[in-house]
């Protein structure tokens, strides 16, 4: 039977899932600890509530246990009990975010989730092995089968994405991130190949897919030169903009705001609210903004976590009101051609005139 039933009756929080991604340095378990920590004990009300810490790192999370007593730790390696090797499948990240939640954990940290994408018996060796197998080795086959392949294996981490979509605990999930490869240099230097998962203005890959990625309540990126600072935000809600500022360290308070969020509390929805309002006077143009924002003392600082936007909104206001209505023509001005566009346009002009001149 299908009820649709009305919010007002839903009382049970929200359950967050965190992605943290970054290279070597940028403080992904230390921050994860502290995040999990405020979760924990807001979601339960308690100090020092346990943080589940699912560990694929050789027991790195050990490290930090004399200072977070409350983890429970679970050393995920990629052979069994017996030694046999049967890697970090699917599966098996299935089977133990079903542990974590009969063992009632308020979160879960899984680190690192790269395992499950690049790691022995993730998501690449399963395809290159599926796709060992469909074409029987021969090369020649590989393109034409690649799909196949993926056809076969994507569905089994698909289900490990709707796990943790799904899952009755809080998740942080760890990554790592290698650097982009760059073309250009100094100020011209951007990224080589566009991706789905690849922003022009974000120097890392994290090692996992967009289904992971834009899952998330929240992804960022760390990054070395500022260790546990959300410096690249791939996806972060409004309202998250003023608590997650690349320039401040992530940590429990962090954890404590947004367990507030998923329980109905806090005053993420009065943020959101105000980032709306300043989106709509920017929107008129900078006379409008700038009056909103002298008449507003009060949220400018949370208006300021997303400036840049709110100035670009206002800049292409004043451009479309400057344009000159009665002229069709006037909105754009002709693009400028680049020395080397102008230089290539002429030699197939010449090219022409000579293929011309040859008849």
């Amino acid at each position: 039977m299908i009820r649709f039933i009305p919010v007002t009756e839903i009382q049970d929080p929200l359950t967050l899932s965190i992605g943290l991604s970054g290279g070597s340095g940028t403080g992904k378990t230390y921050t994860a600890l502290l995040m999990a920590r405020g979760i924990a004990e807001t979601i339960t009300g308690k100090p020092g509530a346990p943080i589940g810490y699912v560990d694929t790192e050789n027991k790195r999370a050990l490290h930090y246990k004399a200072a977070f007593p409350e983890m429970m730790h679970y050393d995920f390696t990629a052979v069994d009990d017996k030694g046999d090797l049967v890697g970090f499948g699917p599966e098996r990240w299935i089977a133990v975010i079903d542990a974590a939640e009969a063992a009632e954990l308020p979160v879960l940290i899984l680190d690192s989730f790269s395992h499950a994408w690049e790691g022995v018996g993730g998501v690449l060796d399963l395809h290159a092995t599926t796709l060992e197998r469909i074409t029987g080795g021969k090369s020649e086959l590989a393109d034409k089968r690649n799909q196949l392949a993926w056809a076969e294996v994507k569905p089994r981490y698909r289900r490990l994405i709707d796990r943790i979509v799904r899952a009755k605990t809080n998740i942080i999930i760890c990554t790592r991130a290698k650097p982009v490869m760059q073309s250009g240099f100094g100020n011209n230097a951007k990224n080589a190949r566009k991706t789905k998962t690849r922003r022009e203005d974000v120097p890392w890959d994290p090692a996992s897919d967009a289904d992971l990625m834009f899952e998330m309540t929240t992804m960022v990126i760390l990054d070395p030169s500022a260790p546990g600072c959300p410096v690249h935000q791939i996806k972060v809600a409004d309202q998250f903009k003023n608590l997650l500022d690349p320039r401040r360290t992530m940590g429990v308070e962090t954890g404590r705001a947004m367990a507030a969020w998923a329980k109905g509390q806090g005053d993420a929805q009065k943020q959101k609210e105000i980032l709306d309002a300043a989106r709509s006077e920017a929107r008129k143009g900078t006379d409008a903004f700038r009056g909103w924002w002298q008449s507003n003392p009060e949220d400018r600082s949370i208006a300021r976590s997303i400036l840049a936007e709110l100035q670009s909104l206002a800049a292409d206001a004043d451009r479309d009101a400057s344009r000159d209505d009665e002229d069709p023509f006037a909105d754009d001005a002709p693009p400028q051609m680049t020395p080397d566009q102008r230089a290539e346009m002429e030699a197939a002009e010449a090219a022409f005139r000579n293929e011309g001149a040859d008849a």
